[in-house]
């Protein structure tokens, strides 16, 4: 499974919080995007991928069943549902993208996080919030990733 974040090619300087990007899922019966939609489904990038990782987050480590997010300012979501033993299914507008462990759900949602912040985090003055929430929601994965391994 592999997650891809980016920011959308029609954002204008100085970088924000706020800018719009996307976001892609490539899985073993599937793949969903944000991007090449109509109506235009970008999303505020930065934003979105907190939600992601706060939400995963809490319904990895918790019990229910079934847990959805939704993009900021964008029609686009992902649902994640529990299966047998370790399995956790994601679903994008009704259609399996994936089938995997919990671990390596977290493990490639992880992977592609740090790979889009460690590219666009720098370009975000210190103070702002869209960068440090991000900042802050991926040191929490980090250290869930690790205590679920």
């Amino acid at each position: 499974m592999e997650f891809e974040f980016s920011i959308d090619e029609n954002e204008a300087p100085p970088p924000s919080g706020f800018d719009l990007g996307h976001m892609h899922v490539r899985g073993n019966a599937g793949a969903a995007s944000s991007r090449n939609r109509t109506p235009d489904q970008a999303m505020m990038i930065y934003l979105s991928l907190t939600l992601l990782l706060d939400g995963l987050r809490r319904f990895l480590a918790g019990r229910d069943r079934v847990h959805t997010t939704s993009a900021v300012d964008s029609s686009f979501s992902l649902t994640f549902r529990r299966r047998k033993g370790d399995s956790v299914e994601t679903v994008h507008a009704g259609a399996v993208v994936d089938r995997s462990s919990a671990k390596e759900l977290a493990t490639a949602v992880h992977t592609g996080a740090e790979g889009f912040a460690s590219t666009h985090l720098a370009l975000l003055p210190a103070d702002d919030a869209g960068r440090q929430d991000l900042e802050q929601s991926l040191a929490e994965f980090g250290a869930f990733l690790t205590r679920l391994t």
